[in-house]
């Protein structure tokens, strides 16, 4: 698991009425997106680097493969 199921309830409830019920088996789909969206991350990162011919990843790859994946949710909207 990417983030632990007691900080994933810990966040959601942060931002809920007190009281409010959460199903448990939301989690397991938290965790499936977020699993989703680390992997398309990394095929990103992996294309920028490949384009860029450098040697190593750096912060520059990441930080243009996280831009390209913001910008290409906001188009879809």
């Amino acid at each position: 698991m990417i983030i632990s199921i007691r900080k994933l309830k810990k966040e959601l409830k942060k931002r809920l009425r007190t009281g409010t019920y959460i199903s448990a088996d939301i989690y397991p789909i938290m965790d499936k997106y977020m699993r989703f969206s680390l992997n398309e991350l990394n095929l990103e990162i992996a294309n920028i680097y490949t384009e860029s011919g450098d040697r190593k990843i750096t912060t520059i790859h990441v930080e243009k493969a996280m831009l390209n994946l913001l910008l290409s949710k906001t188009e879809e909207e």
